[in-house]
């Protein structure tokens, strides 16, 4: 009897923060509320609503979707998006700073000029994303997919870029400065007058990659491969290679 009771008291308690979860959601969907800061909205849908800079800072939007959403200026700082669905959203200038997004979707999303330093995108799928002006420092984007994403002039500084994958990418004119590139992929990507200065570079594959006027000065690589790499007037002064293949083919001791 006493274990029935309990029960009964825990459905009542939740019924009302249900109902409040709904109400919030109601509210905007229909463009009334512009903010739900620490909001628990897990699992909801906002598939092609307009939530046009909505603060969700805090808030708790794991898997949640935002599917074709306008999230334009949107601000999920500190927020929980671990496995919410981003695909083909309009992002630009949403800011993400300290947000976990680990696992989340952002197949195409449009994230042109978005804040996403110190945040976490470990796993995140990045396909074909509009990255470009992107602030990402210090952000970890361990075994995240980023092929064919566009993220030109964007700020990857002491970003960690452990097994990602950037093959057929354009990051050109991007900051890599100190940046940790541990079995990153680059085949095929273009990185032309990108700055890698004083990056740390191993087991990373650039092969057929455009490098032209990229900057390596002081970086530290080790068992990579440049074969076929584009590196014209490239800059590798202070650089150290080991273990690497060179665009000639030549290998690098």
């Amino acid at each position: 009897m006493r274990n029935i009771l309990i029960v009964a008291a825990v459905v009542a308690l939740s019924v009302p923060s249900l109902a409040f979860a709904d109400s919030q959601v109601a509210e905007l969907l229909a463009g009334r509320l512009k903010q739900c800061r620490g909001c628990d909205l897990h699992n909801v849908s906002f598939k092609r609503a307009d939530l046009t800079g909505v603060d969700f800072t805090g808030a708790n939007l794991s898997d949640a979707s935002f599917h074709r959403a306008e999230l334009k200026g949107a601000n999920f700082d500190n927020a929980i998006l671990t496995g919410a669905n981003f695909n083909l959203s309009d992002l630009s200038n949403a800011t993400f700073e300290g947000a976990d997004a680990t696992n989340a979707l952002f197949y195409q999303a449009d994230l042109f000029s978005a804040k996403l330093d110190y945040a976490k995108f470990a796993g995140a799928r990045l396909q074909y994303a509009r990255m470009t002006k992107v602030s990402a420092r210090h952000t970890d984007f361990e075994a995240a997919v980023m092929t064919n994403a566009i993220a030109t002039f964007a700020d990857f500084s002491n970003a960690m870029l452990r097994r990602v994958d950037l093959s057929s990418a354009n990051v050109g004119n991007s900051n890599f400065t100190r940046a940790i590139f541990d079995r990153a992929n680059l085949a095929g990507g273009h990185a032309g007058r990108a700055d890698f200065t004083g990056a740390t570079i191993r087991g990373a594959d650039f092969y057929g990659a455009d490098l032209h006027d990229a900057d390596f000065t002081n970086a530290h690589i080790s068992g990579c491969r440049f074969t076929t790499a584009d590196m014209t007037d490239a800059i590798l002064t202070g650089a150290s290679f080991s273990q690497t293949f060179m665009p000639d083919a030549h290998f690098k001791e």
